[in-house]
């Protein structure tokens, strides 16, 4: 009662404000119990209205979508998620929907209302504009500069981050990727000498978890009450605690870059660098700037760390395969001499194939392509889809399908290797055998999103994911802990799965030259 009432004195000004307008919304919300406008049919009616469907998508989420999918694989449909009903749309649409121009769907109204950015104070379009041509125009651009320094950075801090192992040694798999992604990732973003800073550590790392924590919260009040909800959600606070913090430590940096610049000092080549060179044609202060650093690490690290760790799972269980893919890996260095290039990392196309094959079995979201209609479009079927509506597709259960891959429950790690080769049927007939490849966007295979709004980091995540997996598997080798046969199982939430970031496996160093 007491945290009830302190709660209470310290919103009392906040609920004086709003009493009114509860009552009001409240009306609402009985008169208005879900969108309306579209002749599609609905997956989940049958638990009744739309808060009700909303609680139900909360357990039952997965089993509707599979239910849709089955039912209209060649035909839109809707269900209702925790933001309202949603437009799932078929595979065949796709190619036709996303040459509409932005102003028809809108990927960043969408990720407004995904990631709750009115309430969280985020999604600013210059930032999102700046941190994109970033990304495009220099980091994608300077893989082949800045790839050597990339490995060495990732033969350092593994070596540095895993103990001695100097015989099997049990590793938490996810914290510890965690950190060498964070300080490899940093290497480039902000330099090799803060990317070890204890406070750069946490901020990278630790922003990105209170930011899912203050989303998943506010995802449990009803979609019309959030706005209230937001002043009684206590990680909303923390995240906005955390990114003060993070921005008093990036702006003395940002200070001492700008002072270096005046004072004519040959610079870092680095992201902070490449933004500092053209944040005065964007206009954004130095505050805005902290802002974008914070963004790159938050797009960057979790994703990497969590593609990383699946595969590892999907490694350690299979030591045929590891074998294979290190002798490719030993094999590739042999013929560069001994340099991870950026040609290197390309022949290593057995690892691409186990890479894009643990992304097919653990495709993490089940959904993907999410935009927002913004203005009515009919498409060429005749679908009608209305603006406000929220449109995606089922990912998940496209790259699990058998009419798309040959036995799709398998775990077949030179699926896309021999998919490239064209020592395999390719039951989607595409017409250059490269699009089988680990950062290729398709509408079958849309891990990094599809169209011109597909990740813009992906290859600079291919490449790092790489050199990680190639530098562990060439200096370690790598066990289930005793007793232990099965590929751990991965956790579930709603329409998520992730690695289980609690399991351990065993290393061991091996004695090799590379």
């Amino acid at each position: 009662m007491d945290q009830v009432a302190s709660i209470l004195e310290e919103r009392g000004p906040v609920l004086a404000s709003i009493a009114v307008i509860v009552t009001s919304v409240f009306i609402a919300s009985l008169l208005f119990g879900g969108n309306s406008g579209v002749n599609l049919p609905l997956v989940g009616g049958e638990y009744g209205n739309a808060e009700k469907r909303r609680k139900a998508f909360i357990t039952n989420g997965l089993e509707f979508y599979k239910k849709g999918y089955e039912m209209f694989k060649s035909k839109a449909w809707r269900v209702t998620g925790l933001d309202g009903d949603r437009i799932v749309l078929p595979r065949h649409l796709l190619e036709e929907v996303r040459q509409l121009p932005d102003d028809i769907i809108d990927i960043n109204k969408a990720f407004d209302v995904i990631n709750e950015h009115k309430h969280l104070n985020m999604g600013d379009r210059k930032i999102t504009e700046f941190l994109v041509h970033i990304i495009r125009g220099d980091l994608t651009r300077g893989l082949p500069r800045i790839n050597s320094r990339l490995s060495a950075e990732t033969k350092r801090t593994i070596h540095e981050i895993l103990p001695p192992c100097e015989d099997w040694t049990p590793v938490v798999a996810y914290q510890t990727v965690l950190q060498i992604v964070a300080i490899v990732s940093g290497s480039i973003f902000i330099g090799s000498e803060l990317c070890r800073s204890p406070d750069y550590i946490k901020s990278s790392i630790g922003y990105t978890l209170d930011f899912l924590d203050a989303v998943t919260k506010l995802k449990q009040w009803n979609k019309r009450w959030r706005w209230i909800g937001r002043y009684f959600t206590p990680e909303v606070d923390k995240l906005f605690e955390e990114r003060k913090k993070a921005h008093n430590f990036l702006k003395p940096v940002i200070a001492q870059r700008r002072a270096a610049m005046k004072a004519g000092q040959e610079m870092p080549d680095d992201s902070l660098q490449w933004m500092l060179n053209k944040v005065d044609e964007y206009g954004l202060s130095d505050e805005a700037l902290a802002e974008t650093q914070l963004n790159l690490s938050m797009a960057a690290i979790h994703t990497t760390t969590l593609t990383v760790t699946l595969i590892l799972y999907d490694l350690v269980v299979r030591p045929d395969i590891i074998e294979e893919v290190r002798k490719e890996i030993r094999s590739v260095l042999a013929a560069n001499d001994g340099v991870m290039t950026s040609h290197a990392l390309f022949e290593m196309k057995l690892l691409d194939s186990v890479m894009k094959e643990s992304q097919r079995v653990n495709p993490g979201s089940l959904i993907r392509f999410q935009r927002m209609v913004a203005k009515d479009v009919t498409l060429s079927d005749g679908t009608h889809l209305p603006a406000g509506f929220m449109i995606e597709t089922a990912h998940a259960l496209t790259v699990q399908d058998p009419t798309v891959y040959e036995n799709p429950e398998k775990f077949d790690a030179r699926r896309f290797l021999n998919l490239r080769n064209g020592t395999t049927e390719d039951k989607l007939g595409y017409k250059n055998r490269e699009q089988h490849q680990f950062v290729t966007v398709t509408k079958d295979f849309m891990h990094f999103g599809y169209g011109r709004h597909a990740c813009p980091g992906r290859f600079f995540a291919a490449n790092e994911i790489k050199l990680i997996l190639a530098r562990i598997l060439v200096d370690y080798d790598i066990r289930m802990p005793d007793g232990l046969t099965e590929r751990y199982a991965n956790l579930k939430m709603g329409t998520d799965a992730f690695p289980d970031p609690t399991k351990e496996v065993l290393f061991k160093r091996v004695k090799t030259d590379a």
